[in-house]
């Protein structure tokens, strides 16, 4: 009798709205809905799934597969499949291992070992644009996840550097001057307004504007250097979670950035309703990240701007001890708005809540392996 082969995770994503996120195991993909954590879809291959991604809360995934060059989920070639009809609907070969795969409604993006990056139409598997980016071995990239709105961001010619492309409005952005060090990770708000960075140092994340490079809030991690792991706006731009090798996931007020925007008039103020009889309007009040008591004063003069001052996170989820694998976080848009999803490659989920106005430590509301036989109906 063969020994049943112990499943492991290679990768782990969340869709665009954080409704759902997908495992891809070295047996092939499951996905589960965030929400209820029910198991919804699990597919076995004869080979390792390396990185999988879901197309809103569709039946249409691209993954690409952790085979040989001559398999038929070899790790060049990525693959659309629509599970309502359980099959392989299309598929596009590259003549490198795909590094990185992003799907939007009518987009796919793409990175190579070759240090490209393909912007490629869904429907046909079109290869619209290439791209050269700066060498790295996560084929690093960001995408706006607003159906209407495509922003892409990634690692461009120099050390540090990001370019932005829009797009919608072909604004010609001057390159990001982000970090000294090599980019670790990048991510976008929603509409894709703001820009998340980090280095390999992991200290600093950086928020700048898209519209036109500028520097707006730095937020400090910590201290001490780390691996960042993820890096995630929530879909309201209130918040921003960070998780790392620290072990502790870091949720920081992106207030002053999105005040930023509406000053420059890049965003619209919000109308507000006047039609509520005499009901009181509570006066909101916005979260606070804590003040550094070290401003990056040098940092900041080396990137243009004469005074900046970095803020520590307001609010924090401390992992188990025994978490040392990756994590990746994500804000979901049925859930609570203030509370965070954080799942590890170890195979465990964890939920926890904030107070959205004092924040301080997360209380954890749930904890399971996925694993586990009963997971499913958790």
């Amino acid at each position: 009798m063969e020994k049943e082969i112990e499943e492991k995770i290679l990768h782990i994503s969340f869709n665009q709205d954080g409704s759902c996120f997908c495992l891809g195991t070295n047996k092939g993909f499951i996905v589960y809905n965030t929400s209820t954590l029910k198991k919804i879809i699990q597919r076995e291959f004869n080979e390792g799934i390396k990185i999988v991604e879901m197309l809103k809360r569709t039946n249409i995934i691209a993954f690409v597969g952790n085979g040989d060059i001559d398999s038929d989920l070899s790790v060049n070639k990525l693959i659309i499949w629509d599970d309502h009809q359980i099959k392989k609907i299309s598929e596009l070969k590259f003549s490198s291992e795909i590094l990185n795969i992003k799907i939007k409604i009518d987009k796919i993006i793409a990175t190579t070992l070759d240090n490209n990056l393909y912007v490629i139409e869904l429907s046909k598997l079109d290869i619209i644009n290439i791209f050269q980016i700066y060498q790295n071995s996560k084929g690093l990239f960001a995408l706006s996840s607003h159906d209407e709105i495509l922003v892409l961001a990634f690692p461009y010619i120099h050390k540090g550097y990001v370019k932005i492309k829009n797009y919608n409005n072909n604004k010609i952005v001057p390159n990001i001057n982000a970090h000294d060090n090599e980019i670790s990770f990048l991510t976008l708000s929603t509409e894709g307004n703001l820009l998340a960075t980090s280095s390999e140092r992991g200290t600093l994340i950086r928020i700048f504007s898209t519209f036109n490079g500028e520097l707006i809030q730095e937020l400090r991690r910590g201290a001490k250097s780390a691996v960042i792991h993820c890096i995630k706006f929530d879909l309201k731009n209130k918040f921003l979670a960070c998780s790392s090798d620290s072990g502790t996931v870091h949720i920081f007020s992106v207030y002053n950035s999105i005040k930023y925007l509406k000053e420059k008039g890049i965003i619209k103020e919000e109308i507000k309703n006047e039609n509520k009889g005499n009901k009181e309007e509570k006066k909101i009040i916005p979260p606070k990240n804590q003040k550094s008591s070290i401003g990056s004063i040098i940092n900041a003069f080396k990137i243009g701007i004469s005074y900046f001052e970095s803020e520590w996170s307001f609010a924090q989820f401390r992992l188990p001890k025994s978490e040392n694998e990756k994590t990746v976080i994500c804000f979901n848009k049925y859930d609570n708005s203030n509370s965070i999803n954080v799942v590890t490659k170890s195979g465990n989920l964890y939920k926890a809540k904030f107070d959205p106005s004092l924040g301080g430590e997360c209380h954890k509301i749930k904890e399971i392996n996925l694993f586990q036989e009963n997971s499913e109906n958790n």
